[in-house]
């Protein structure tokens, strides 16, 4: 029998996942607020901050992953397209069965500090807005979804090389991540926190050594 994915905010990372996963074994539905996917069936129309929940193909689900997105760019658009949109989808959580939570997150909450290498376990103080709502909306996943949520720190998204940021991350290896805790069949006590970054010969200043002591390895693009 397929495990059955769902994946809210469905765009560019989650449609390179799509591609990834062995289709004999893993069947991906698929929501989001636009209309670009909606020649599939498996793929529905839903905008998260509305009232009404949406009707469901199957409420049965092994993994229901989270794309939080800022609607924009200033304080108000974080806190929307992170928090609110966050306590709307846990209402429908609440309506389906799931095994675990993947929740999306960055490594932006940890500020910009220097002289510092950030891991999993250092208390996160963020000095600016985006990092500060950041932390608001992990600790709403936290608090709503405990031993099932897993949550992914992804670092500065790139596809050409470039173009990267300082903490940086190929949009492939964010696809692959996902995928690798799909498959993995781990068994944790409480909520997990991985960072996800590449390795740099520059500055980085965040610690991917969690998430490769649990067997993850990262593609080197150039």
């Amino acid at each position: 029998m397929k495990k059955n994915i769902l994946i809210i905010g469905f765009g560019d990372i989650a449609y390179r996942l799509s591609k990834l996963v062995n289709k004999k074994k893993y069947r991906i539905y698929g929501i989001s607020r636009s209309n670009k996917f909606l020649d599939n069936k498996d793929y529905i129309y839903w905008d998260w901050f509305s009232q009404n929940l949406p009707e469901l193909n199957n409420l049965e689900f092994d993994t229901i992953i989270f794309f939080p997105k800022p609607v924009s760019l200033d304080k108000e658009g974080y806190l929307k397209g992170f928090v609110a949109s966050a306590e709307n989808i846990y209402k429908l959580v609440n309506a389906i069965s799931y095994k675990r939570f993947i929740s999306i997150s960055s490594t932006r909450i940890y500020g910009k500090k220097e002289n510092k290498l950030f891991t999993e376990s250092d208390e996160v103080k963020p000095n600016e807005y985006r990092g500060k709502t950041i932390k608001k909306y992990e600790d709403l996943q936290i608090k709503n979804f405990n031993e099932k949520l897993i949550i992914l720190r992804f670092s500065g998204l790139y596809s050409v090389f470039k173009n990267r940021s300082t903490n940086f991350l190929h949009r492939n290896n964010a696809a692959e991540i996902i995928k690798f805790f799909i498959e993995k069949d781990f068994v944790f006590d409480s909520y997990q926190i991985f960072n996800c970054s590449e390795d740099s010969d520059s500055s980085t200043n965040i610690s991917n050594k969690k998430l490769k002591k649990a067997g993850f390895i990262f593609t080197t693009f150039n």
